[in-house]
């Protein structure tokens, strides 16, 4: 069947060359798709693509001839809006694909680090790294729960054990730093306020000399004591 559609609608695109009787081929053609879809057992004759002269001319409608001739296109024209729609379901694809193969780069590329760079399991000695994020924990929170009005003992219990771990800490230049430090910057153990921003202070020199971001000091309490105000860490 559909091996006779095909040539009866090349035997008249050359009997009916022109615009008008294309128009009249096509819309022929839809009519006739339609009522092989409706009726399987329609079967098409010569007959079914010859143009019928009684057939009356579908009048253009003003408003669409000159929303054509001005160059705007009409809003309920089927082509124009199903090209449209095919556009911008072209690109959603497109675009969908993209993200798809950026998505398989990304693991890709985590699964390549992941075999590459075990991480390290919690029951191995500290590196360096680990080691200095538990110390500086320690420090910090020491230091946020110290005591607002401190007596004279415990003033000098905090500075001896800062003084104390300047000499004992596990890594000889990391604690030679610190002695250094401490000695152009004594501890303020005041109360808890000056300890608490001491210590961020001296937390961003360490951090300044390995290149890392500085800490905001005015938030150091809601760091470590309080919890951040947006109720994050509740």
């Amino acid at each position: 069947m559909w091996k006779e559609f095909i040539r009866r609608h090349s035997y008249q695109s050359k009997v009916a060359p022109n615009r008008e009787g294309a128009r009249l081929i096509i819309r022929r053609l839809q009519k006739t798709v339609l009522r092989i879809l409706r009726e399987p057992d329609f079967k098409m004759s010569k007959s079914s693509f010859q143009q019928k002269p009684s057939e009356p001319e579908t009048p253009v409608d003003g408003a669409q001839f000159n929303a054509h001739r001005n160059g705007k296109q009409d809003s309920n024209c089927r082509t124009c809006n199903d090209f449209k729609s095919w556009s911008k379901q072209q690109r959603l694809i497109s675009n969908t694909q993209a993200a798809k193969e950026k998505h398989i780069a990304t693991n890709e590329k985590l699964t390549v680090n992941a075999a590459g760079v075990a991480a390290p399991r919690d029951d191995c000695p500290l590196d360096k790294v680990r080691l200095g994020i538990s110390t500086w924990g320690l420090l910090h929170t020491m230091a946020a729960f110290y005591s607002d009005n401190p007596t004279d003992t415990e003033k000098r219990d905090m500075r001896t054990f800062f003084e104390v771990l300047s000499r004992l800490y596990p890594c000889e230049y990391c604690a030679k730093d610190f002695r250094s430090d401490i000695e152009v910057n004594p501890v303020n153990v005041n109360s808890q306020k000056d300890l608490a921003l001491w210590l961020c202070k001296f937390h961003n020199r360490v951090n300044d000399k390995l290149g890392k971001p500085l800490f905001d000091c005015s938030k150091v309490n809601e760091r470590w004591r309080d919890g951040w105000l947006d109720g994050s860490c509740d």
